[in-house]
């Protein structure tokens, strides 16, 4: 095809059957009684409908078609590349080195991508985040954090 929104929205609608299929292997269930399969069938039939909606809207507007290549243009797949082996990195090293240090060090070098703001202000805007997400997840919610090797 030669719109990409045709072809992707395509592409969604398979996905989106596929989930709404399986999801009845595991019964539906009722809105006072759901089943196991209650939120993937709708998450699929969400996701069924949006690619209709671009499907047939893609039609509409053919005087602006992109090509795939201009879709990526200006876009820097360095950074996504990096970011994606942080948010990696970050997993790994969640539960051995725990939330506060490994949380603190991935927005710093996340901050760091943005490369417009100083030093100081990355470090501050990492502490603030850091501590704000405690106090809301460990404090506030109650969640149990990875505490690390450390201890806290």
């Amino acid at each position: 095809m030669r719109n990409t929104d045709q072809s992707s929205s395509l592409f969604w609608l398979v996905i989106g059957v596929g989930i709404a299929l399986c999801s009845l292997k595991y019964g539906v269930g009722t809105l006072h009684e759901p089943g196991p399969g209650f939120i993937t069938f709708f998450a699929g039939a969400i996701l069924i409908v949006l690619s209709l909606f671009l499907f047939f809207f893609s039609f509409r507007d053919q005087k602006t078609l992109a090509s795939l290549r201009s879709l990526w243009a200006g876009l820097e797949p360095g950074k996504v590349l990096y970011v994606m082996v942080l948010l990696i990195t970050y997993n790994f090293l969640l539960k051995p080195v725990g939330f506060l240090f490994s949380t603190f060090l991935l927005l710093l070098l996340l901050f760091r991508i943005k490369g417009s703001y100083s030093l100081k202000t990355i470090l501050l805007m990492s502490i603030l985040v850091t501590v704000g997400s405690y106090i809301i997840f460990e404090i506030w919610l109650k969640a149990q954090l990875p505490k690390g090797i450390l201890g806290f």
